[in-house]
This record gives structure tokens, sequence and C-alpha cells, in this order.
């Protein structure tokens, strides 16, 4: 969704856990090489689009070793969770932004 504000993460590749699927994307995304033990789990969106229903788990992750790199041309911004709804999302991320304002 060019333009768009996205939290960091992928399509889950066949046989692949959703851990695994964020641990591959932020390396190839941004850089930066997660542990599993470092992921906690948060809450998760559901939304239908057009053509495609959405199941989006979000983890928090506070430990990762390497220096975050925008790797795909994509923009970054570290932003206080107060902030992120000045940011345009995708409808399905829209929602998790309260569960971070809550948390952080």
């Amino acid at each position: 969704m060019a333009g768009l504000w996205e939290f960091p993460g992928g399509k889950v590749e066949t046989g692949e856990r959703p851990e695994e699927t964020l641990i591959r994307e932020l390396e190839e995304e941004l850089g930066i090489v997660v542990k599993e033990a470092c992921l906690a789990p948060l809450t998760f969106a559901s939304h239908t689009y057009p053509d495609f229903h959405l199941l989006m788990p979000l983890y928090v992750c506070r430990r990762w070793d390497g220096i975050v790199t925008a790797r795909e041309g994509q923009g970054l911004a570290w932003v206080r969770p107060n902030r992120l709804r000045e940011y345009p999302m995708p409808p399905a991320d829209v929602p998790l932004v309260a569960h971070l304002t809550t948390l952080l």
C-alpha cells in the first residue's frame, strides 16, 4: 500500500510460523537480527479487504542486534505511540495503534 506507514512484517511462507516470518522480515526489511525469545505477542488485527481477509499478529520487540536501516527503500521513523495516529496507515493497522499506546 504505497504511501502508507505500516508495521514491519510480511506474508507467512509455507511451513513457517508467524514468529519465524517476523524474524525473517525484520532482517530483510530493516537489517536487524531478532531472537524469538525477544518477541512478545501483544494483539492481532482482523480486517477484510476487498480481495482477501487479513489476520495480522502484532508483537512487541524490545531487543535486537544491528542498526535499523531501510533496506527496501521505505521510509523509517521512530515515533512515540501517542503520535502514531498522525501517520496514514492501512485500515488493518489503525486499530493496533490503541494497543501500542496503552502498552507504551
